[in-house]
């Protein structure tokens, strides 16, 4: 899924915010949601975060 996508998902239409909605949401988005919670199978089904903190611990 794309980042578009589950934006609208949460969000809904992006053509109806103002630009500074999007960017506080693309923001939270990636800081909150991408690094701190979603987890990527590449990473070992961690989250960004824990990946690198891991990752310096080592």
């Amino acid at each position: 899924m794309t980042a578009k996508r589950e934006i609208e998902f949460m969000h809904g239409p992006v053509r109806q915010l103002t630009r500074s909605q999007l960017r506080t949401i693309i923001f939270e988005y990636v800081e909150v949601f991408y690094n701190r919670e979603r987890h990527q199978a590449i990473l070992g089904h961690l989250t960004h975060a824990d990946y690198y903190a891991t990752a310096k611990v080592a």
